[in-house]
């Protein structure tokens, strides 16, 4: 049997009207209007029950409002049972310590307890001889729990772990350093770094890069180390006034000749002296 409902709402252009609502579907979570909307249902499976149910949303998890409150009130309980046995393990272990205390022997496991460690770390104490131990068996190690006691009645001065002796700032070379000497860009930088496993430390927020390598590097690829110490340096278009070249032509020539080059602040400069060799007199 069909019932249906007429509800009166409110409308923004029509004022109040009437809406004709399915009693069962509205029941069920689902109304006339939902359907009119165009949306297709999902077929999903509820979370709590299991059972399948049809949803208009995929966000959905449970098939009805019930579900969801007991899914709810089993995930408080479960956060409630996972608290409590953490507090209980906390009291069981600090119960084992203080019964521990009173024990004369103690075997590894034990030990670990009281002094905090893995068992790993007790026994590497013991193998070297810091801690006191007798191995009874193949299987068991006893520690006098007097030895454990008497580890820090005669303490000696810290030791501070000696630093890294840090190389001097002349051992290394910034990304700014190798771009202005060898004209580079930094991304090229990078990938000759890898290429060549060149040596790296981090700085603060810069980037060292071994200097003796670095050196090494470019004078197999042929740089001239001369073009360093150079007392004049030019662009592009100063090339281009002075020759009467075009942009094309100058770059031409540089790539020709493998004119040297740095690059100082993004800008390209390239060695006047070598320049002037092979060009002669300026106009």
């Amino acid at each position: 049997m069909l019932c249906y409902l007429f509800i009166l709402r409110r409308n923004r252009l029509f004022g109040l009207t009437w809406t004709i609502v399915d009693y069962g579907r509205l029941k069920n979570g689902e109304t006339t209007e939902k359907r009119m909307k165009g949306k297709h249902p999902i077929r999903k499976v509820c979370e709590y029950c299991g059972n399948e149910f049809e949803a208009f949303k995929s966000t959905v998890r449970y098939c009805s409002l019930s579900c969801n409150r007991k899914a709810y009130k089993e995930i408080k309980r479960q956060e409630v049972i996972a608290l409590t046995e953490s507090l209980t393990g906390k009291e069981t272990k600090e119960e084992t310590v203080k019964n521990l205390s009173g024990q004369e022997y103690l075997s590894v496991s034990e030990a670990d307890q009281i002094l905090g460690w893995c068992k790993q770390s007790v026994y590497n104490y013991c193998h070297k001889g810091i801690i006191p131990a007798i191995r009874i068996s193949r299987r068991t190690t006893l520690i006098r729990r007097m030895d454990i006691d008497t580890l820090f009645n005669e303490i000696e001065s810290y030791q501070v772990l000696p630093a890294n002796n840090r190389k001097p700032a002349d051992d290394w070379y910034t990304l700014a350093d190798i771009t202005e000497r060898y004209g580079i860009l930094r991304h090229q930088i990078r990938k000759i770094v890898n290429a060549e496993n060149i040596p790296t430390k981090k700085d603060g927020t810069h980037t060292l890069v071994a200097k003796n390598k670095t050196d090494a590097y470019f004078r197999k690829k042929g740089f001239d180390d001369t073009a360093v110490n150079l007392a004049g340096w030019c662009t592009s278009s100063e090339i281009m006034e002075w020759y009467g070249m075009s942009e094309q032509a100058v770059y031409v020539f540089v790539s020709k000749y493998a004119i040297p080059k740095k690059r100082v602040n993004g800008k390209l400069f390239y060695s006047k002296q070598h320049i002037d060799k092979l060009k002669g007199n300026r106009k």
